[in-house]
């Protein structure tokens, strides 16, 4: 039997590859491989797939082998009882005590989110963390770049700092899996003739998920509904978007015109990290692809297929005409031909005869095709998420 060591470094090696080359398999792998992820995921987007299915075995298996997932597959517990072992006289792992583990009540307070919809700390989830941390060499700025692949190396100083902690104490995957062993064992054992010591858990259960779902209520009022830039293609609402999104990058590795980058926007604690699109140079969303959809775990990008993707409109182009070169009597149009919609037209104003472009709202779809090239940079996109008719 191979040692749980082995197994980790194996999954490890595994999801790495498929982050990396495959990600069209990290989108059904990491729901999959994380009840935690898998759950809260699906209640945000108010969505269940096959990807749901999927985390079937992985529920089945916690349930019979209490952190089974923890023990022999978890490649950030490998890391962390790694970095653990770097001190000269590692300190042990926590022991169970009646206390409950912070794990247990960030699982339950993101499972209270997103039956709300907005999962608080779906973030943390260790797939996530794993996932994101490989995003540092796609990112081209470097203070974005830094904020994405953080979590990994966080939880590595947590880990030489006080080893053990993480994997028993804040982890939520580890949480959701102790949690599903505990509620399989006190229906074996207690049924509805549960104990006090029983019923107490029970309470601090109810509490977690109403303090989860009464906190996740009030961020949308006031955070979550803020959208600060433009969202990739077939995104769901921004509160479940911000809430669902693990922030794992896979859609930013994927995008092959590279305008898919984590939001950093320190007013916007909501959406910090979840991906937004920047237009530069000639770069856009292309017409024949739908990449980001299919790799993203959460679905939070919805896997459109390209026709739908395409009506899917991700805001619409604006033209200030007042610094605009062909209404300053200056050659250009550069944004008529350019636009793969034919939504930009030339048009004459009879008002002050001259020439101009003209944005044609119920044919754009916001790709940004004219932002980039233009000369003056007059051409923006303003978020407007709906669907067109035809």
């Amino acid at each position: 039997m191979l040692s749980p060591f082995r197994t980790k470094l194996a999954a490890g090696v595994l999801l790495g590859l498929a982050v990396c080359l495959w990600p069209s398999a990290w989108r059904f792998a990491a729901p999959a491989l994380s009840p935690f992820l898998a759950v809260c995921g699906a209640l945000a987007v108010r969505s269940a797939s096959l990807v749901s299915l999927l985390a079937a075995p992985m529920f089945i298996v916690v349930v019979l082998r209490r952190r089974f997932w923890c023990r022999h597959l978890c490649p950030v517990g490998l890391i962390s009882e790694s970095c653990g072992k770097l001190r000269a006289a590692p300190a042990p792992a926590p022991r169970m005590t009646l206390s409950w583990p912070p794990a247990r009540y960030l699982a339950l307070a993101t499972l209270g989110g997103a039956l709300v919809g907005y999962p608080l700390f779906l973030w943390m989830d260790p797939l996530a963390l794993f996932s994101g941390f490989f995003n540092v060499a796609r990112i081209t700025r470097p203070e974005i770049s830094v904020f994405s692949a953080a979590g990994l190396p966080l939880v590595m100083l947590i880990s030489v700092l006080f080893p053990g902690t993480w994997c028993s104490r804040i982890c939520p995957l580890g949480g959701t899996q102790d949690l599903l062993a505990l509620a399989a064992s006190w229906r074996k054992t207690n049924g509805l003739n549960a104990g006090p010591r029983t019923n107490f858990r029970g309470r601090r259960a109810f509490v977690a998920l109403g303090t989860g779902a009464v906190l996740s209520s009030l961020v949308p009022m006031s955070w979550a509904k803020k959208q600060p830039g433009l969202r990739p293609p077939g995104n769901v609402d921004e509160a479940s978007f911000k809430g669902g999104c693990i922030r794992c990058g896979s859609c930013s590795r994927v995008c092959p015109t590279g305008i898919i980058e984590p939001t950093v926007e320190w007013d916007d604690v909501a959406g910090f990290l979840a991906p937004r699109l920047r237009f530069s140079g000639s770069n856009y969303c292309l017409q024949d692809c739908n990449l980001c959809g299919k790799v993203c775990p959460t679905g939070v990008i919805r896997p459109l297929a390209l026709e739908a993707k395409n009506r899917h409109v991700i805001g619409i182009a604006t033209i200030d005409l007042s610094a605009c070169l062909l209404t300053l009597e200056r050659e250009c149009g550069v944004c008529v031909p350019r636009c793969p919609r034919a939504a930009i037209v030339d048009v004459f104003l009879r008002e002050t005869y001259q020439a101009a472009v003209k944005v044609l709202r119920e044919r754009c779809n916001g790709c940004g095709a004219c932002v980039g090239i233009c000369p003056p940079k007059v051409v923006k996109v303003e978020a407007e998420n709906r669907v067109h008719s035809g």
